[in-house]
């Protein structure tokens, strides 16, 4: 692709792979990386922007791959050398309803959550991100991930489960 053409895709989509690559990484500067990683890689590409062929699915697709790619050369990092945490970003804060303690409870709630959501493996996080975090249907999650739609169904399925599962276990109800 032409700078021009990269440079209208991360205006146009650029906040939205943004947070697509927070929500994949669940840090700021890790999401950082991998949207510069994806915007690189649309330069390196030699296809033409066409509209028809839907460039936001494109570029979700593009991080995606290159998170999953990023997930197995740190596993295999990990396989070395454990590394050490030197700072962790903080879940962002949903909206405050009037009560404090109402308040308290959804911040912790959904930081738990959002804990949740990070732990688990990238071929659950994946689809479980773009349905309920960009409202992606399953066959757009289907094209992306490359993959039939009863697979992604499954994998939402199990994804919902597993997180029902520790949400409860963390003492937050039927969720």
């Amino acid at each position: 692709m032409h700078a021009e053409e990269v440079a209208r895709l991360v205006d146009r989509f650029g906040p939205e792979i943004y947070r697509y690559c927070r929500r994949l990484t669940g840090g700021a500067q890790q999401a950082e990386d991998l949207y510069q990683q994806t915007f690189l890689k649309c330069l390196e590409l030699t296809l033409t922007l066409d509209e028809q062929s839907n460039p936001r699915a494109l570029l979700f697709s593009l991080a995606g791959g290159i998170f999953k790619n990023e997930q197995r050369k740190a596993g295999r990092r990990l396989a070395i050398a454990r590394p050490v945490e030197l700072d962790a970003d903080n879940a962002p804060e949903p909206p405050a309803p009037d009560d404090p303690a109402q308040t308290a409870q959804n911040r912790a709630q959904s930081a738990a959550l959002l804990a949740a959501v990070d732990r688990l493996p990238p071929k659950l996080r994946i689809p479980i991100t773009l349905a309920y975090g960009f409202d992606w249907n399953l066959e757009e999650i289907a094209r992306m991930e490359k993959a039939p739609v009863g697979t992604i169904k499954s994998r939402l399925h199990k994804a919902r489960q597993l997180l029902k599962k520790e949400m409860e276990a963390q003492g937050y109800g039927t969720f």
